[in-house]
């Protein structure tokens, strides 16, 4: 089972050079040797913060566990606290609500994230509106929903509706169509508690070297 690790910080205001240098030449690369599936970096464009949101993922969580255990990510999550404040982390798995493809690293790709809760005692009919109006209907609006995900360790909202776009402008046009405000309607009225959103900005940390390995490896 894939399970998503999402970790949230701000940089520490003064200290972005040093960040920008430490993430690129030691935490990325030791997440990636200790097993942690680097899929994205992004930042908040629209919505709460903290600003930074990083995205992995691992087989197992029992498997992460491990991980989060051995001595060097603890030293290198702690060098990680000396250059970041507000840090919290999540762990997902998917609802099995939705054919997934493989989750794998996106370039240039946008997020249209929404969370909330699910009304007790509506969670059936909760399935049949997405399956059978959220989903085709965001796809649509070319804003299709690419993940569905429920928390199992972290605070907040349960349900994840991850969605992918080709840009910003992409994500604002969906969302001033009165199809979307009838979508976000019908499900604050009926099926969900705690609604929140949020879009989210590549910031190429990740994806770019990740394409680049890629390439070279033909050479």
């Amino acid at each position: 089972m894939t399970i998503l690790f999402t970790q949230s910080w701000d940089v520490i205001p003064g200290k972005f050079d040093e960040y920008s240098e430490f993430m690129t030449n030691e935490y990325n690369p030791s997440l990636v040797r200790l097993g942690i599936n680097l899929l994205g970096g992004y930042y908040v464009a629209v919505g709460q913060g903290p600003r930074i949101k990083a995205v992995a993922t691992v087989e197992e969580q029992d498997y992460l566990r491990k991980i989060l255990a051995t001595d060097e990510y603890r030293v290198i999550s702690a060098k990680l606290m000396n250059l970041v404040c507000a840090y919290y982390s999540k762990l997902w798995v998917s609802t099995g609500r939705l054919i997934e493809e493989p989750y794998r690293v996106q370039t240039g790709a946008w997020k249209f994230n929404q969370y909330y809760n699910v009304v007790p005692s509506k969670e059936e009919e909760h399935y049949h509106f997405v399956k059978e109006e959220c989903i085709p209907g965001m796809k649509e609006l070319k804003v299709p929903i690419t993940g569905a995900w429920r928390l199992v360790i972290g605070n907040g909202p349960i349900i994840l509706g991850e969605c992918s776009a080709r840009s910003i402008v992409d994500i604002a046009e969906a969302i001033d169509t009165s199809e979307y405000r009838r979508l976000v309607r019908t499900m604050k009225k009926n099926y969900a508690t705690d609604f929140s959103s949020k879009i989210l900005a590549p910031t190429g940390r990740i994806e770019i070297p990740f394409f680049m390995k890629e390439m070279m490896k033909g050479f």
